[in-house]
């Protein structure tokens, strides 16, 4: 009878305990459950900025006007009258040609520069022979110059005159120089399907040369006062043709639809659907829908 008691007795214990370690089982698994239906996310705050829109494209410096030169007369170069890079005046004497024939001599010819500007470059040497297509030098305006380059057919409706462009040189990879489009040709290439653009440029230093190669960036749009956003905070929804992101509330993740504007490299212009107190989830919002509970993280 005893056997039969303490066999009972046992089997209350264990059973007690076996309960008590499943019970803790669905406790931690509750726990889990609970705990994984927090999604770890990372937020920022918008910015206020300025922004830009532009479309990028490669070309040449050439001087403002640069001509070259010619004698009025064959004959053989006596001597130039001044160096490579010497500033000139309009009909300042720049070379002096022998025009002699055997048995007769005539006074030299003065070959004249015909704008101011800056002697780019010297053809010829010390008696060499010339002739009327042959050119004896070369003079260009320096105090501006132009960024010549093609634009392509799909961006054409896109340029006008009057907008600013930025130049990048590889001489002064640092600095950009500032100018305006001036020049837009009203045909396009049927070969390359290009039509040609020139923007005017200040150089009243000289920096930018004749020759070299330019980046321009023609600024097609731009906002100075704005709010921002990295572009990997905001999501595309294809089907619905809408742009959203999500904003950490109460511990709660926030779908909200905006409407964008300006997208330069990785920022984009935020023109409605948030304020710039929210705080957009920049992390982690690719595994949300809407209504998910959420921790901030660093």
């Amino acid at each position: 009878m005893r056997k039969v008691i303490w066999w009972i007795i046992s089997i209350f214990i264990l059973s007690g305990i076996g309960f008590r370690i499943w019970e803790s089982r669905q406790r931690q698994r509750i726990t889990y459950r609970r705990e994984a239906t927090v999604t770890p996310v990372a937020v920022t705050q918008p910015r206020t900025g300025g922004i830009s829109s532009t479309l990028s494209f490669i070309g040449n410096i050439k001087g403002e006007d640069q001509v070259q030169v010619f004698s009025e007369a064959p004959g053989k170069l006596i001597r130039y009258t001044v160096n490579e890079g010497d500033r000139v005046n309009k009909d300042q004497v720049i070379a002096l040609v022998d025009r002699s024939i055997t048995g007769m001599e005539f006074e030299p010819v003065r070959v004249k520069s015909p704008l101011s500007g800056v002697i780019g470059k010297l053809f010829l040497d010390q008696g060499s022979s010339i002739a009327l297509q042959l050119p004896v030098a070369m003079v260009v305006k320096m105090d501006r110059v132009k960024a010549v380059f093609n634009i392509g057919e799909k961006d054409l409706a896109k340029v006008r005159k009057g907008m600013v462009a930025e130049i990048k040189v590889d001489l002064y990879p640092d600095e950009v120089f500032k100018g305006t489009v001036t020049r837009i040709s009203p045909v396009i290439d049927p070969l390359s399907r290009t039509a040609l653009c020139e923007v005017l440029i200040p150089n009243p230093k000289h920096k930018l040369k004749p020759g070299a190669f330019a980046e321009i960036d023609l600024v097609v749009e731009s906002r100075k006062s704005t709010i921002l956003l990295p572009r990997d905070a905001v999501i595309c929804d294809l089907e619905k043709n809408i742009y959203y992101l999500f904003v950490a509330e109460a511990g709660n993740a926030v779908k909200k639809e905006i409407e964008i504007g300006i997208t330069a490299s990785d920022t984009v212009e935020i023109r409605s659907g948030i304020t710039s107190q929210d705080k957009i989830i920049i992390k982690g919002q690719h595994y949300l829908k809407g209504g998910e509970k959420i921790e901030i993280i660093d």
